[in-house]
């Protein structure tokens, strides 16, 4: 399968890097490739995710990465679109997966 990542995904990925490299590079870093690693491990079992319950769309998932964030992302066919990344205490915002935006 194809992955691709939404601006959306890398530009929320880029400020949560940039945060947390304030303070420990090596940790900002180590997240960064934590999240590559998940996104890489949906080439082969691309339904690992959870369905997100409140968008009641199976191609529609979302992933742990750690504690703290979650990986969102659809599946079209062969390609999974990595469409946003959000901490676990933050609201979702349905705008950044839904394809009306």
């Amino acid at each position: 399968m194809k992955i691709i990542w939404s601006p959306t995904s890398l530009r929320k990925i880029d400020t949560i890097i940039d945060f947390i490299a304030r303070d420990n590079v090596n940790a900002a870093l180590a997240l960064l490739d934590k999240f590559e690693e998940k996104a890489r491990s949906l080439d082969n079992h691309p339904l690992k995710g959870r369905m997100i319950p409140v968008l009641k769309d199976e191609m529609k998932r979302e992933m742990v990465i750690t504690k703290n964030y979650l990986l969102v992302y659809e599946i079209h066919g062969n390609t999974i679109e990595i469409l946003t990344v959000r901490h676990v205490k933050q609201d979702s915002d349905e705008s950044e997966v839904n394809d009306d935006q």
